[in-house]
């Protein structure tokens, strides 16, 4: 039986698919997928997006949550636990305080995203946008950009904290089934309007039809960057949530079925954002253009935009506030569990941290490309040691112990992934981004 010193794990076995699923939704998806699926050849882009997913993202995640489920600690405790277990050295933790820090930077450079699309859902639902022409929309946007909306940011902020303070038991638990299911009705409600109002058959052609032409070796990269990242793996938010898992779960499925989930809600928002952008004329950009220009202006000149537009939004907003919650769990749980202080506490430093880094960032926005690029370069060196960690140095029965409900034939497919493919793409993609660096 777990002792109180153990996090305990939660009742039900579908909170860990649904917690891992909600906090992934928000991760960037809706900034990037939709325009380089249409810039990138269509469906050999989404191929390689889902075959990086099922083979690289899912086997680290997994990994992940293995550690957590072993060691019912902070990424940094369970680490350690499973390096001590294995002989090697503990100085092995310091690679869970590593993720921790990571998913640090990334919780700062979601919170203004997060502010912003909160912004636009106000500003379209208060119908201020009505008929607006694209200069009008872009003056709204730098109006937004170039003010610092301290409320906006102070409150969401302060949500995130109230919430991790709160407990993993509570705030996870939100996530997965309160925010999932909110998304889900909000997705599905935007979807029914896109096919009432929007160009689905523009939305097929940019998406799906395969375009060889446009397809590299640069696509294919793209590609797999996409499918890497959009789990949140090796940030420790599968070190996290693993720690709570109940016994007798296949984690494995859980994590698979996680990534079904989040690859479902890709689809709704590509189609939704492709498929209204076309309606309205207007070509599909990458980033916050595609976003907070494109999207508003066409809510805005669409019958009913500003209601379905005020959806949109908010179901975004709430994706990213789940993956902001998720971000900041690792780095609470460190300082519960490894520092001893109380968990309020915990939360309102890191919260205080995530905000600091946060107004940096807004600050030096020319540093903002750069950061980018190395925090991408910084998670694939982490999947690289996880991957060896777990895969080569780890015990094999102890790696199978804490997977015992898996099929043999699934666990197999999931060792050779961790062991081989994972490394492989993981060298690949390293060398693709100092390559673009130099």
């Amino acid at each position: 039986m777990l002792d109180e010193n153990i996090p305990q794990p939660w009742q039900g076995q579908t909170t860990l698919v649904f917690a891992l699923a909600a906090g992934a939704v928000g991760a960037g998806n809706l900034f990037r997928v939709p325009f380089l699926m249409g810039e990138n050849g269509g469906a050999p882009f989404f191929l390689a997006y889902v075959a990086t997913l099922l083979l690289v993202a899912v086997p680290v995640l997994t990994a992940e949550v293995v550690l957590g489920s072993q060691g019912r600690g902070s990424p940094l405790g369970s680490l350690r636990w499973a390096a001590d277990q294995s002989g090697l050295s503990t100085y092995w933790g310091l690679l869970g305080l590593a993720q921790c820090l990571l998913g640090l930077v990334l919780a700062a450079y979601c919170l203004p995203l997060l502010s912003w699309l909160v912004d636009r859902a106000v500003v379209l639902n208060l119908d201020t946008l009505a008929a607006a022409s694209p200069a009008e929309v872009v003056t709204s946007y730098d109006q937004m950009v170039n003010t610092v909306h301290w409320l906006t940011l102070g409150t969401l902020l302060l949500g995130v904290v109230v919430l991790a303070a709160l407990g993993p038991r509570v705030s996870m638990a939100l996530i997965g089934w309160v925010a999932l299911p909110g998304m889900a009705v909000a997705m599905g409600s935007v979807l029914r309007y896109s096919v009432n109002f929007g160009d689905l058959e523009a939305a097929g052609r940019w998406l799906f039809v395969a375009n060889y032409k446009t397809f590299d070796w640069g696509s294919a990269m793209a590609g797999m960057v996409s499918g890497a990242l959009t789990l949140l793996a090796g940030l420790g938010v599968g070190s996290a949530f693993g720690a709570r898992s109940p016994q007798r779960l296949p984690l494995l499925r859980a994590v698979c079925a996680a990534a079904v989930i989040d690859t479902a809600f890709l689809i709704a928002t590509a189609a939704v954002v492709i498929a209204l952008l076309g309606e309205t004329n207007v070509l599909p950009s990458e980033g916050l253009a595609l976003v907070f220009v494109a999207l508003p202006y066409a809510f805005a000149n669409l019958p009913l935009g500003e209601i379905y537009g005020a959806l949109f939004f908010g179901f975004a907003a709430l994706a990213l506030f789940a993956t902001l919650l998720a971000l900041i769990e690792p780095s609470v749980m460190v300082l519960r569990r490894e520092l001893d202080l109380h968990r309020s506490l915990g939360a309102i430093l890191v919260g205080l941290i995530t905000g600091m880094v946060s107004l940096v960032l807004l600050w030096k926005t020319s540093a903002t490309a750069l950061l980018a690029d190395s925090l991408n370069m910084a998670i694939v060196s982490v999947w690289l040691l996880l991957a060896v960690f777990v895969g080569w140095l780890m015990p094999r029965p102890l790696v199978r112990g804490e997977l015992f409900c898996e099929p043999r034939w699934l666990f197999e497919v999931w060792w050779v992934c961790l062991r081989l493919i994972v490394p492989a793409s993981a060298l690949t993609l390293l060398l693709w981004q100092l390559s673009r660096l130099g």
